[in-house]
């Protein structure tokens, strides 16, 4: 008997499209080579491609539904690191440098982190919203999130620079 999987999170690259799975598979399917599969901890919620030197995406992470952020590399599907942000549904990812070393969280309960190899603790709590941030980009120095219609411009400590429709 098969299992029946369904689709929640997917993502094309150049090389390929990337499919989270409704039972925490992540699946790489590379235009030409080998289908892999990896396993993270629980369902993606958000997925975010990270280009590699060689100017091709050569890192996922996955957001998950227990607030969990998993970076697997591409192709091999290997899990490299898992952080924990807290319990809430992770909903935006966002590059926090070019480097890639941080990656910025967006939580369903409003919480915003920091997470990384380079970071104190690898996770490091920033503030709240009041309601999700359904998505977050680093434009200079200010945080710019998306919360349904409405953006804010922020700083990295939560204060509010501009409000933007």
């Amino acid at each position: 008997m098969t299992q029946l999987r369904t689709v929640i999170r997917s993502m094309l690259t150049s090389d390929g499209r990337v499919s989270a799975m409704d039972d925490a598979t992540i699946v790489w399917t590379p235009k030409i080579g080998r289908v892999r599969r990896g396993r993270i901890e629980a369902p993606a919620s958000v997925l975010l491609g990270i280009i590699g030197p060689k100017g091709v995406v050569n890192k996922i992470v996955a957001g998950d539904r227990y607030g969990g952020v998993n970076i697997v590399t591409l192709p091999d599907m290997k899990l490299i690191d898992r952080y924990v942000v807290g319990n809430a549904e992770v909903r935006s990812l966002c590059l926090s440098s070019i480097s890639g070393d941080s990656i910025l969280v967006g939580c369903e309960d409003g919480s915003i982190h920091m997470v990384g190899q380079n970071v104190p603790n690898r996770v490091v709590g920033l503030f709240e919203l009041e309601g999700p941030a359904s998505a977050l980009r680093v434009v200079g120095q200010d945080l710019h999130i998306q919360q349904g219609w409405e953006r804010k411009v922020m700083s990295w400590t939560g204060k509010l620079s501009k409000l933007a429709a």
